[in-house]
């Protein structure tokens, strides 16, 4: 009886213990989303393999349940609905459309949930691990002010049907004030919080808010917890590139010819604070920037600050791309220097010698002609306080 008893027990197990595993190898992602109904949601992302994995699963009144593999390590994933909410907008003749934001998320070892409105499911709350509850803390610091600037998003491409040119500067001059408020909330998150997943996700799409050296010691006040992990692959390499030009460094000399055709060396202007701007014409953010640099010549100007806007233009031809850049400095009526690193590129190619990874590009150099900082974009105000404290207004 007892061998009868033992051999039904391992039957038993031989079936059952497997499939027991099989669960412990996943996790639930679970959740109720208003006005999802019916439809379904997927959920995409890398596991450690670096293998692609997607998932899908049909929601019953607004409640979905999806499993997928426990990891080791934790991955950004993307969630989204299977609700249309793209934008779009037609104007001449022309349709513009623009996807809706998904949901960022992580996927580990621990169950989640998921709640919120289907058709803002990138504002859902995200909770059940570690990583999630901390990247849920920042997500609600910038929430009211992401609404907003989707709400803004929805409301220039309502605008762009009626063509109400005035209305779309006014939104766009509020979601850029929105996101220069929302610069040091958001450095302030990746301080505190050393040892998060979500700081370092996060630092992956944040190189355009600090000066490069601010950026390097970010990464370096971090802890080592997730250095290793496979998305500070893209942190280290960016770091590699802009070290070619550490603060505290000489410039790279150089010599062009400007749009009036006099000669420009860089060392003529030892004694000056100079400021290189790496531009072209092509590059909305960069003719954006434009009055702001104006301002700034025209404040600083007769104090020793000059500006020498380095253009890089996207064609081939060397006539073409004169063309477009001239047409550029007279449309902006752009006072200070402007050379264009097409011309003599065979000689010196500055956006390589600079390593010009996105434009614009903005590098302060000191009166002794010295590396103060580089960024990325224009969305800080590094620049203006470097030069106030310079000038001393």
């Amino acid at each position: 009886m007892k061998t009868m008893k033992a051999l039904f027990i391992a039957t038993v197990l031989h079936f059952f213990l497997p499939k027991a595993f099989c669960q412990n190898d996943s996790i639930q992602i679970s959740g109720r989303l208003k006005g999802l109904g019916n439809k379904s949601v997927w959920i995409s992302f890398a596991d450690n393999a670096g293998l692609s994995r997607s998932y899908k699963a049909n929601a019953h009144s607004d409640v979905f349940l999806l499993k997928v593999p426990r990891l080791q390590t934790p991955a950004i994933a993307r969630f989204d609905v299977s609700i249309s909410r793209s934008l779009s907008a037609t104007a001449n003749g022309t349709t513009v459309s623009n996807p809706a934001p998904v949901l960022d998320l992580f996927v580990f070892n621990k169950d989640i949930q998921i709640a919120g409105d289907a058709l803002l499911v990138q504002f859902a709350k995200v909770s059940g691990d570690e990583e999630n509850n901390v990247f849920d803390i920042y997500k609600q610091l910038v929430k009211k002010e992401e609404m907003r600037n989707y709400e803004i998003m929805q409301l220039l491409f309502n605008q762009e049907k009626n063509a109400n040119v005035a209305q779309g500067k006014v939104l766009g001059a509020e979601a850029t004030a929105i996101n220069r408020k929302l610069v040091n909330v958001k450095r302030d998150f990746v301080k505190n919080h050393p040892e998060a997943f979500a700081s370092v996700f996060l630092l992956t799409r944040m190189q355009n808010l600090y000066t490069a050296g601010d950026f390097i010691s970010t990464w370096n006040s971090l802890s080592p917890k997730y250095k290793n992990h496979p998305i500070s692959e893209r942190i280290k390499t960016y770091i590699k590139k802009i070290s070619a030009t550490p603060e505290g460094s000489d410039a790279i000399g150089f010599q062009k010819t400007d749009n009036h055709g006099k000669t420009i060396n860089l060392a003529d202007f030892k004694g000056k604070t100079v400021l290189l701007d790496f531009w072209g014409s092509w590059c909305g953010p960069c003719r954006a920037s434009n009055p702001h640099l104006k301002a700034l010549y025209a404040k600083y100007q007769s104090k020793g600050f000059e500006i020498i806007a380095i253009a890089q233009e996207q064609k081939k031809n060397l006539e073409e791309a004169r063309g477009l850049w001239l047409k550029a400095i007279e449309e902006d009526a752009l006072p200070y220097i402007n050379v264009l690193n097409n011309e003599n590129m065979d000689k010196q190619n500055l956006v390589k010698d600079y390593n010009i990874m996105a434009f614009p590009t903005k590098i302060l150099l000191s009166n002794e002609g010295k590396i103060l900082m580089r960024i990325t974009s224009s969305a800080t105000d590094d620049i203006d306080r470097a030069l106030e404290k310079i000038y001393g207004f």
